[in-house]
């Protein structure tokens, strides 16, 4: 899959979890629906980064998300 030069990685990441094509629009509701879970779950919106390894964490709690 080649990721458009606005989203990169992200768009790739995300094509991968949900195992097809997406538009740029899709892949931006995808990471926001997983700020959102993080929210209800942590009570806080997700501050989204990689750790070393490349995961994805959240910045505020080293969540993996």
């Amino acid at each position: 899959m080649v990721a458009c030069t606005r989203c990169g990685r992200w768009h790739v990441d995300a094509e991968k979890v949900l195992g097809k094509k997406l538009s740029c629009t899709d892949v931006k509701q995808y990471w926001s629906k997983i700020r959102e879970e993080h929210l209800k779950l942590k009570g806080h919106p997700a501050r989204i980064s990689t750790d070393d390894s490349g995961k994805y964490v959240c910045m505020k709690c080293h969540c993996k998300l």
